[in-house]
């Protein structure tokens, strides 16, 4: 299967755990554009920037629940009440195993569910899914409404 091209955005305020992050998709030969977001504010404003224009719906946001700032429960109660993030595809990546924080994110509809010490199981789990998943097209009202900006 051929990976489709799509863009990973990875929230998370932790170096290592971005290097982490990167050397498994490297470990697990998954190559997509990345972005990244230190907090769940910053990834709302690049998401904003970057996706909500209603030219792409291509990409998959991976969010670390504890975070300086605005965290991953709060991220994630953010974009599920905006119109135009709220259909974004979030898996979790956390060190977390509380069974509170499980419930709050699935509450919001996240994809999945993973901890960093599993993060191989993430890799194993997105490799197909990047290969076979079809996204929702740009609705063509979504297209005209950026066309006349």
């Amino acid at each position: 299967m051929e990976s489709k091209e799509m863009t990973f955005v990875l929230v998370e305020d932790d170096e290592l755990d971005m290097e982490v992050f990167r050397r498994a998709l490297r470990k697990h030969e998954i190559e997509q554009e990345m972005r990244f977001a230190r907090d769940g504010n910053e990834a709302i404003r690049l998401l904003r920037d970057e996706f909500v224009d209603g030219s792409r719906s291509d990409y998959i946001v991976f969010l670390d629940l504890n975070m300086t700032g605005m965290n991953g429960h709060e991220f994630l109660e953010e974009i599920r009440s905006d119109p135009d993030l709220k259909s974004a595809v979030v898996f979790i990546l956390t060190t977390s195993e509380h069974e509170r924080d499980l419930r709050l994110a699935y509450a919001k509809n996240v994809a999945g569910y993973f901890t960093k010490s599993n993060i191989d199981y993430l890799m194993q789990a997105i490799k197909p899914y990047v290969s076979g998943v079809a996204l929702p097209p740009v609705a063509p009202e979504d297209k005209k409404r950026t066309d006349t900006k």
